[in-house]
């Protein structure tokens, strides 16, 4: 939660199989089977996680070649993935290389962990060697190339290599090599600098079993896979009844514009989208510098103009009364801020915000305003009202549970009058519902998503929730979690009437529906940062089946002080229905 529009940013370095912690690759891809692949030994992953410079990585026509010489300090080259794997369902690796030197651990590796377990391979032109627990399996990996292969459930595992079994590891994972900060990953290549090794990788590819979740409704989650988390799969994700393609990485705010952890977004009727300062008219295919565009709690009336609610709702000084802001943008660009009411009978009168600091506010104006079928205008607050009192349980000052609420205005955000509880419930979650977005769809539902937990590092998170109104805003369905995470979310509908919605920390996600929100599948981490930035993203439609997710990622080293930027990009996704 956070009253303010930046969130927490703590920077952090977090070490797996000995370096760091790296973005999810972007080229990668999937065939039939259910395989997704890590590389297919026809393009040089992206994203490494550690590379010497002293490296050799090339592409030839047997394969992906690796090549790191005995150099202290300036060779290895380890590529990775977040691969969605847990101690709840079967993992299945499948590797098919063939080896040409080695001289210590790491030096040709293969590691794949569950969040809990991990196991690292190590082949050498002789053997193939496993540490922790410590196991040595003599075998020929220079002779040509081999397929290994990993099966891997909770502790137990079993390796293969051309379908012949080499090792049972029934019972041998015993849990000293359990994974650093509960990471589910998957790794290949050469690893610390003090080991050499060369190689040639066909392809690497992996895919899971048993991986329907069903998000705990109350449980605290602070890691990855503490219970039935989603697969983090990218290139080609099939699922019961969508296929789901992820398209072209695209820039929008360079690294050079040090671009602020939290940014404004919004997209208009015309399908004209603004990011910041940057404007696309072609879908997200383009991007060029303008003047600033609205905010996320912005709505478009009938007539073009952009109508955007204030932030904070401060308290008055008489019971109920709140003074907030409205502003209005006309077609022609002309915007006009004036003040405006909130009347909240029961909300309090004041709050104390994530970083401990005191204000007079019931609480705050979200993403999410939409126009009613009558003309009126809904908007989304959360905060808390005067008998809301149950502490957060992540902070160490009196900050309490928060609530959503439903806002509503018959003249054009002047005033705003108190319509509904969206959802309470202090029992849930680390800080009960805040961050609502609205999305209204075609047959008049408006569905309203919202965020229960998600703060520190290692992250402590809880579900995201979805709850319902057939009624224009007066009710709402009792909130149901629709994935096991979720800040700052954000949804959008494409032309075909696929939802997509976005939701962030840890790393960055997406999910769809293909039947207006009731089921949500393709649970999908597209982006897992290597330090702790904001992971507050959006989604726009940009086409029949297209979506553009967009948001942060590390960008460029800064040339004068060596600092990794970030900058505002955006994904493409294609999704069909099957």
């Amino acid at each position: 939660m956070s009253w303010k529009r930046i969130g927490e940013s703590v920077g952090f370095l977090s070490v797996f199989f000995g370096f760091l912690f790296f973005p999810a690759l972007s080229s990668l891809r999937a065939e039939e089977g259910g395989w997704t692949y890590l590389t297919d030994g026809k393009s040089v992953p992206t994203g490494t996680a550690w590379e010497g410079e002293r490296t050799l990585v090339t592409l030839i026509g047997e394969g992906l070649r690796i090549s790191a010489p005995l150099i202290k300090g300036s060779s290895g080259c380890s590529y990775g993935v977040a691969w969605g794997a847990s101690t709840n369902y079967a993992s299945m690796v499948e590797a098919k290389l063939k080896i040409i030197s080695g001289s210590a651990d790491s030096g040709n590796s293969l590691g794949l962990a569950n969040g809990t377990y991990k196991l690292v391979f190590t082949f050498f032109p002789d053997r193939i060697e496993l540490d922790q627990p410590k196991k040595v399996v003599p075998f020929n990996t220079a002779d040509g190339f081999h397929v290994y292969r990993v099966e891997l459930k909770n502790k137990d595992f079993r390796f293969l290599a051309d379908d012949k079994l080499l090792l049972d590891g029934q019972g041998l994972v015993t849990g000293t090599e359990k994974v650093y900060d509960n990471r589910d990953m998957l790794s290949f290549g050469s690893g610390p600098s003090g080991a050499a090794g060369e190689g040639i990788w066909q392809f690497i590819r992996y895919k899971h079993s048993g991986t329907n979740m069903q998000p705990s409704k109350t449980g605290i989650l602070q890691t990855p896979q503490e219970e039935n988390i989603q697969q983090a799969r990218i290139g080609i994700i099939q699922t019961p009844h969508l296929a789901i393609t992820v398209g072209r990485t695209v820039s929008i705010v360079p690294p050079a514009e040090k671009p602020e952890s939290s940014f404004s977004f919004f997209q208009y009727k015309d399908g004209r989208i603004v990011v910041k300062n940057y404007w696309s008219k072609d879908g997200g295919e383009t991007w060029e510098k303008g003047g600033g565009g609205p905010g996320v709690g912005a709505v478009e009336l009938p007539d073009g103009t952009v109508l955007n609610t204030g932030w904070m709702a401060l308290y008055s000084g008489k019971q109920g009364e709140y003074k907030t802001t409205i502003s209005r943008t006309t077609p022609d660009g002309k915007t006009v801020t004036e003040d405006a009411k909130a009347f909240i009978p029961d909300g309090a009168e004041s709050g104390v915000n994530d970083e401990g600091v005191s204000h007079d506010s019931a609480g705050a104006f979200d993403h999410g305003t939409i126009l009613l079928v009558d003309g009126s205008l809904l908007a989304v607050m959360y905060g808390r009202f005067r008998d809301d009192k149950v502490q957060i349980p992540t902070f160490d000052f009196k900050c309490y549970k928060t609530r959503c609420w439903a806002m509503r205005s018959t003249d054009q955000g002047k005033t705003w009058n108190y319509l509904s509880t969206i959802a309470y419930d202090p029992s849930i979650g680390l800080e009960s519902f805040c961050e609502p977005a609205l999305l209204k769809l075609p047959n008049g539902d408006i569905l309203c998503f919202m965020r229960t937990g998600g703060s520190g590092w290692p992250c402590r998170y809880t579900p995201l929730y979805l709850s319902r109104s057939t009624d224009q805003g007066k009710t709402w369905s009792k909130p149901e979690p629709i994935a096991d995470r979720g800040v700052w979310p954000n949804a959008c509908r494409s032309e075909s009437g696929i939802l997509a919605v976005t939701y962030g920390r840890p790393f960055q996600w997406l999910a769809f529906s293909a039947d207006d929100g009731k089921t949500w599948e393709g649970h999908h981490c597209f982006y897992s940062p290597n330090k702790f930035i904001q992971w507050y993203n959006y989604v726009a439609t940009v086409g029949k089946d297209k979506f553009l997710a967009i948001y942060q990622r590390d960008g460029e080293k800064d040339p004068k002080t060596g600092e990794i930027l970030t900058e505002i990009v955006g994904t493409f996704f294609t999704v069909k229905r099957r």
